[in-house]
C-alpha cells in the first residue's frame, strides 16, 4: 500500500490576491534561473489554475497513475497573515471533509486552521469528533510561533485524540513568514506532550541539519519526504543520499512519503516520484542502498502504523 501524508487541496478564492500575486513573482524568478519565461499574466492566468481542485478529481486521476492507494488532504491557512480570502478557513474545511466522505478509501482528511483564530480549538475538536478529521494541519509560515501558548493550547486540546500533527518546516513561499518554520521551534511540543506523533514536513529542507541532529532524540518526531521532487529529477544520487541520511537519522520507521501535490506537479509527476523511490532499492549509490523492505515502510507501511489503517 503507497500512502501520501501531504497533499493539498486549492481554490483561487482560498487565498487573498495578495497571496497569489507574491506567489506568481515567486514562480516567475524561479521559472527564469531554470531557462524558461513565463509572464506574470500567464502564471496567475494558466499555471495556478492547474492546481485547483476541490472535490479531489484531478488528485484523484494523478494517484491512479502513480499506484497511490490513499492521501492525507489538507489546508494552508495563511488568512490571518496575507490578507482573508473569499472562502472562509472553516468552510474550506468542511468542503475537504465532503471529499473525504465522497471518496473514503481514498482521502484522508486532516483539519487546518491557524490556532491563534478565534474559535480555533473548538472547531479542531467539532472537526474530528462529528467529520471525521484524522489528524491535524500546522503551518507556522502563517505567522506563528509552534511554541507560543495558541498553538501549545490546541496541542493540549487534540492529544487525547491519539492523532497525528503534520507541521510545515522549512523555509516558507513567499508571501508567507520563514520565520518560526525552524524544526527547533517543535521542540517544547515533543517535549510537553510526547503522546502526540508531529510529522516535521518536506525533511525541513533548508533547515535539514537541523532537523537531522534532534531527530533519532525525538521518538515522537517523524518527516516527510515531500518537495525533493527536483532533487530526484536532477540529481538522483544526491537525492538517494538525502534519504538515507534521513531514514539513518530517524530510523525507517519514521520517515514517511509525501507529494507536496499539487504544487509539484509541474516538477516531476507522481508516477515518476513514486518509481524514482522505488528505484532506490537497486540505483541508489553503494554509499546509500536501501532494503526492500526499507522502501515499503517509506512508501505506505509507516503511515498506515501512524494514522491505524
Amino acid at each position: 500500500m503507497i500512502i501520501d501524508i501531504h497533499r493539498h487541496f486549492v481554490a483561487k478564492d482560498w487565498f487573498s490576491e495578495n497571496f497569489w500575486r507574491n506567489y506568481a513573482r515567486i514562480i516567475q524568478q524561479i521559472t527564469s534561473r531554470m531557462g524558461r519565461s513565463f509572464a506574470f499574466e500567464d502564471i496567475q492566468a494558466k499555471v495556478f489554475p492547474l492546481y485547483f481542485d476541490t472535490t479531489g478529481e484531478k488528485h484523484l486521476e494523478q494517484m491512479e497513475k502513480a499506484g497511490i492507494d490513499k492521501t492525507v488532504v489538507f489546508l494552508f491557512d495563511t488568512g490571518l497573515l496575507t490578507g482573508e480570502p473569499e472562502v472562509s478557513i472553516e468552510e474550506q474545511n468542511k468542503i475537504i471533509f465532503k471529499a473525504a466522505k465522497k471518496y473514503p478509501d481514498k482521502i484522508i482528511p486532516f483539519v487546518q486552521i491557524d490556532p491563534r483564530r478565534p474559535g480555533a480549538i473548538e472547531f479542531v475538536k467539532k472537526s474530528i469528533e462529528e467529520w471525521g478529521a484524522r489528524g491535524l494541519k500546522l503551518h507556522p509560515g502563517a505567522g506563528f510561533n509552534p511554541e507560543e501558548a495558541a498553538t501549545l493550547k490546541m496541542i493540549e486540546a487534540i492529544a487525547d485524540y491519539k492523532i497525528p500533527v503534520i507541521t510545515h518546516t522549512g523555509p516558507s513561499i513567499v508571501p508567507t513568514s520563514s520565520r518560526y518554520c525552524d524544526p527547533i521551534y517543535l521542540d517544547k511540543i515533543l517535549l510537553g506532550f510526547p503522546e502526540v506523533n508531529v510529522i516535521a514536513a518536506h525533511m525541513a529542507y533548508g533547515y535539514r541539519p537541523q532537523l537531522c541532529s534532534f531527530g533519532w532524540q525525538r521518538p515522537n518526531l517523524y518527516t516527510d519526504i515531500s518537495v525533493s521532487q527536483d532533487m530526484a529529477k536532477k540529481d538522483y544520487p544526491k537525492f538517494a543520499r538525502t534519504i538515507r541520511e534521513v531514514v539513518d537519522a530517524f530510523g525507517p520507521e519514521r520517515v514517511l512519503f509525501g507529494t507536496d501535490s499539487p504544487f509539484t506537479w509541474g516538477v516531476l509527476p507522481e508516477k515518476d516520484f513514486v518509481a524514482a523511490i522505488k528505484d532506490l532499492v537497486h540505483r541508489a549509490p553503494d554509499d546509500a542502498k536501501f532494503t526492500v523492505n526499507e522502501i515499503e515502510m517509506l512508501l505506505g507501511a509507516n503511515a498506515k502504523k501512524l494514522l491505524n489503517i
